[in-house]
């Protein structure tokens, strides 16, 4: 009788500690959640980066069109002044 009640007492007091075991969190699992928060600021900055290119794509384009511009209107004004 003593043995069966010293038996339960020891799984209780094994299942108790196997459940705090579980409720922790591991040390992989900080690791983990470190690596996800580096890996959302990286593409984060990646976004930022692809949107300021984008910006610059379209700046250059514009320069691009205003020269081209300049360049037709300056080799039309030597024809037209003959």
């Amino acid at each position: 009788m003593i043995q069966n009640e010293l038996r339960t007492l020891r799984a209780n007091d094994l299942g108790a500690r196997l459940r705090d075991g579980m409720n922790a969190p591991s040390p992989r699992d900080s690791e983990m959640e470190e690596l996800r928060a580096q890996r959302e600021a990286a593409l984060a900055t990646g976004r930022q980066a692809e949107t300021a290119m984008q910006a610059l794509r379209n700046v250059n384009q514009r320069l691009m069109v205003e020269n081209s511009r300049l360049i037709a209107a300056d080799t039309a004004e030597p024809m037209n002044n003959q």
